[in-house]
């Protein structure tokens, strides 16, 4: 059994204990909306939230850099473009 395999079985493991040990309902209240989970539910959504959001903030700025490489560079006549910083830096 490879390194790899001993560790995702690690990680789901401590998954399920995480699961079964945190099953008491909290209330989660955004605004006007109002859902009752239980808490590993209420954890593992927020944190697939956050990686959804991290995803799209990694494709966006790897899109950014791969259309700043196919662009052709500036000629000597032409006035350079502005550079434009990424919005966390």
């Amino acid at each position: 059994m490879s390194i790899r395999m001993i560790v995702i079985l690690l990680a789901g493991l401590l998954l399920v204990m995480f699961a079964t040990q945190n099953t008491e309902p909290v209330g989660v209240h955004l605004f006007w909306w109002e859902i009752s989970a239980p808490a590993s539910v209420a954890v593992f959504v927020a944190f697939a939230g956050g990686v959804v959001v991290g995803a799209l903030l990694f494709w966006t700025d790897q899109r950014r850099a791969r259309r700043r490489q196919q662009l052709p560079s500036p000629t000597p006549t032409t006035t350079p473009a502005k550079t434009r910083k990424s919005w966390w830096w």
